[in-house]
C-alpha cells in the first residue's frame, strides 16, 4: 500500500483516515502534474534606492515584468522509502493507530521535510525544472503533505506545507496552494503570525497591496520580531503602490513607539516621509536608521549612502 499525495488534490486531501499496510511497503508518493518556471537568480543587492520612484523598495522587473519561460513536467511518480526510525513509528502506527502513534509518525515526517527545506536556506539552489526529481523540494513537501493528512488540525503542520509551497519559487500554481495552505493555518490559528506574514507576502507577489498591507501591518504588530528588512520593504512598496503613504507614515510611527529602535521601521519611514516631501524630518529619520543599523555595517552604510543623496539633491 501507498500513501499517495497528489499534488493536484493536496489540500483536499488531509481528512483521509490511516489505512492499514505494513512499514515495510509505506511509501510517501507526490504524483506530479503542474508548470514550474525557471527562476532567475537572486540579486542580493539592496532593493532600495533614493525615494525618488514610486516602486522604491522594489524593482518594477520583480513586479510587473513579463512570465518567465515555463517548462512542464507531467505525470511522474516519486517513491521515499522510510528511515529506519519512521519504519519504527509507521508500524505502531499501522497496529495501533491511536492518536499518539499517528502523531509520531507525523511529527516525524514534518520534522523530515522541515530539515529538507532548511537545508535549501543556506545556499544557491537550482528551480525544480533545472533539478527535476533530485530536488530536495519534492521529498520535503511529499512529507509535509503527508504530516499535515495524518493530523490535519495541527496548524504548524499546515504551514509548513505552505513554505514548502512558497519555495518552489513565481509560478502561480504552487503560489496559489501556499496561498490556500497559509489560509487554512490562519483558520485553525488566527494568531499564527508567520503563516500572517507568508499569506501578505504571496498577497504582495500577486500584486495584490491592499490585502498584503493589511496581513503584513497585522503579522509584525501582533509579533514584533518579524520587521525585518523584507518585511519593512515589502510594507513600503505597498504603500507606495497604493499610494496610502499617509497610512504608512501612521502604522510605522506606531510600530516604532512601542518598543527599541528598529532600524528596517526607521529606514521605511525615512523613505516614506520623503516621499511625502517632509524633507527635514525623512533625513533625521533616515540618520536615526542608520544608527540603529550599526550591528550591520553594510545596511548602515546603504542608510548613510541615501542620505547623503537626499542631502546633495536639496
Amino acid at each position: 500500500m501507498h500513501l499517495t499525495v497528489s499534488v493536484l488534490a493536496a489540500l483536499i486531501l488531509f481528512s483521509m483516515p490511516l489505512q492499514g499496510a505494513s512499514a515495510t511497503e509505506e511509501m510517501v508518493t507526490v504524483e506530479e502534474e503542474f508548470i514550474l518556471e525557471e527562476n532567475s537568480p537572486e540579486d542580493d543587492r539592496p532593493d532600495f534606492y533614493t525615494g525618488q520612484d514610486s516602486d522604491i523598495f522594489v524593482s518594477a522587473e520583480d513586479l510587473f515584468g513579463a512570465e518567465q519561460e515555463q517548462e512542464e513536467f507531467q505525470n511522474f511518480d516519486m517513491d521515499y522509502p522510510p528511515h529506519p526510525e519512521e519504519e519504527k513509528a509507521l508500524a505502531a502506527a499501522m497496529e495501533t493507530p491511536d492518536e499518539p502513534n499517528v502523531l509520531s509518525l507525523a511529527i516525524l515526517r514534518a520534522r523530515k521535510a522541515s530539515s529538507l527545506l532548511d537545508s535549501l536556506k543556506s545556499g544557491e539552489r537550482k528551480t525544480p525544472s533545472q533539478e527535476g526529481l533530485d530536488n530536495p523540494l519534492y521529498p520535503a513537501l511529499a512529507n509535509a503533505l503527508s504530516a499535515a493528512e495524518l493530523v490535519p488540525d495541527e496548524p504548524d503542520f499546515l504551514f509548513l506545507v505552505a513554505q514548502i509551497y512558497a519555495a518552489f519559487g513565481p509560478n502561480p500554481f504552487t503560489r496559489e496552494l501556499a496561498e490556500e495552505a497559509a489560509e487554512k493555518t490562519l483558520e485553525l490559528d488566527p494568531s499564527y503570525a508567520e503563516a500572517r506574514l507568508l499569506m501578505g507576502i504571496l498577497q504582495h507577489q500577486n500584486r495584490s497591496f491592499s490585502p498584503a498591507i493589511d496581513n503584513l501591518e497585522r503579522a509584525v504588530s501582533e509579533k514584533p520580531a518579524l520587521m525585518d528588512f523584507r518585511t519593512a520593504s515589502l510594507l513600503g512598496a505597498a504603500y507606495f503602490l497604493e499610494n496610502s503613504l499617509p497610512r504608512g507614515e501612521q502604522f510605522f510611527r506606531k510600530y516604532l513607539s512601542s518598543g527599541e529602535p528598529n532600524g528596517p521601521a526607521l529606514f521605511c519611514l525615512g523613505v516614506i516621509l520623503h516621499g511625502m516631501e517632509k524633507l527635514p524630518e525623512a533625513g533625521e529619520t533616515m540618520r536615526l536608521a542608520a544608527e540603529a543599523f550599526s550591528q550591520d555595517t553594510e545596511k548602515a552604510s546603504y542608510a548613510r549612502s541615501v542620505l547623503a543623496e537626499w542631502t546633495e539633491g536639496k
